[in-house]
């Protein structure tokens, strides 16, 4: 399996990988950098200081299932 194949398996399924979502996790923490600028009020670290992977993987998920503009 190819780096694009499982990218694309881990976005079409979480659960394509049975460890309760771990591995969808670290995939978007360490292959997705941020689609947000800095002052870009979508970003969920606009109104939380506090940055954590946690923050960081729920906000790259709001913005995989967010429409394209």
């Amino acid at each position: 399996m190819k780096n694009r194949e499982y990218l694309i398996e881990q976005l079409k399924n979480p659960d394509f990988i049975d460890d309760n979502g771990a591995s969808y996790e670290a995939m978007l923490n360490y292959t997705i950098n941020c689609p947000y600028c800095p002052s870009d009020v979508r970003a969920l670290c606009y109104y939380d200081a506090e940055i954590n992977r946690d923050l960081c993987f729920k906000c790259k998920q709001k913005w995989l299932d967010s429409e394209v503009e």
